[in-house]
């Protein structure tokens, strides 16, 4: 489990002021306690990105988060988007949202949970 505190929330809601569908992605997670996991499937079953059907999983197979990270990682493990993120954390969302890589609400949880992972250690087997 990825927890973020409430300070990193607090973090994240004062550079997310211009994108509302971030701030309530910081919502569903401050009331998932920050777990970032429980957060994460949480819109991606109102989204409807996640089948309803979390009983029969395979607790061996990646879940949700760890999925949509990969699939994200063509975007980000790029010098390119490295310039972007060293700009701020709002702007890399925007150029991923601007991008239509993924709907807003998830694709913050997931940007990050990327950053909790570090860029470079994430990007290392790119």
């Amino acid at each position: 489990m990825t927890t973020v505190t409430q300070a990193e929330i607090e973090l994240y809601r004062s550079q997310l002021q211009e994108y509302p569908d971030a701030l309530k992605a910081l919502d569903v997670l401050e009331e998932c306690e920050g777990d970032l996991e429980y957060a994460a499937d949480t819109l991606a079953l109102e989204s409807t990105e996640l089948d309803n059907d979390l009983d029969e999983k395979d607790p061996n197979e990646p879940n949700w988060l760890e999925k949509s990270a990969e699939k994200l990682r063509p975007h980000i493990c790029t010098q390119a988007f490295k310039d972007v993120l060293s700009q701020g954390f709002a702007v890399a969302l925007g150029s991923l949202i601007t991008a239509g890589v993924y709907p807003g609400v998830p694709l913050t949880l997931v940007l990050i949970y990327i950053s909790t992972k570090n860029l470079d250690n994430f990007c290392q087997d790119c």
